[in-house]
């Protein structure tokens, strides 16, 4: 059983990830994060809603570990408690300090039941936030826009830098010196190269 968090910018492929866990795995539970509730202490609910979810996840694991099912198994979340720190700073000024302790506790909630080798966590990002904008909108660019991209970016490695899960990796998925994608099957590989074989491919 693995569970799989899947982070990043917007426009960088997670759900073309996800969709190629799911074409190569027998049994996968998608898992998505959606918005925050923006009514009362908004980083408490998004503690507990977080927390829910991890909740869930533990015990479909701990089932799933119990029973005769494939190794294979996987729950990916598709986003999860690291953009916190990423929206929680642009959109509503909260704490990064604040925001860090709330994303600790999640994953030590996870990691008291599902061993650190299990975990996988993987940051799609681009070095060019120009390819990012510009997937965005397919018509023009924006010097205000590029600048929320880059701070979104900047964010997620900051991020990415303080989780406690061990087994993680950013993925680029722009081409070397380029605005351009690199084509699907390379960030497949590349992805499955850091499973090291643990998914099935």
């Amino acid at each position: 059983m693995k569970l799989i968090i899947i982070e990043g910018p917007d426009n960088t492929g997670k759900n073309t990830l996800i969709n190629n866990i799911l074409e190569h795995n027998e049994v996968v539970k998608v898992i998505h994060c959606g918005k925050p509730n923006l009514n009362g202490n908004v980083l408490l609910n998004q503690y507990k809603s977080f927390r829910n979810l991890a909740d869930i996840a533990i015990t479909d694991f701990l089932i799933e570990e119990s029973s005769e099912s494939k190794l294979e198994d996987i729950i990916v979340f598709n986003r999860y408690h690291i953009g916190e720190y990423v929206y929680g700073q642009i959109y509503r000024n909260e704490n990064p300090n604040q925001i860090i302790d709330m994303i600790h506790l999640i994953e030590d909630a996870i990691l008291e039941k599902i061993p650190q080798d299990d975990i996988y966590y993987i940051q799609l990002l681009s070095t060019s936030s120009e390819l990012l904008q510009k997937n965005d909108d397919g018509k023009s660019f924006s010097d205000a826009k590029l600048e929320l991209i880059e701070k979104e970016q900047q964010l997620f490695k900051e991020a990415f830098e303080k989780s406690k899960f061990v087994n993680k990796h950013i993925i680029y998925v722009n081409k070397e010196n380029s605005s351009e994608f690199k084509d699907r099957q390379t960030i497949i590989n590349e992805f499955n190269e850091f499973a090291k074989s643990n998914i099935e491919q």
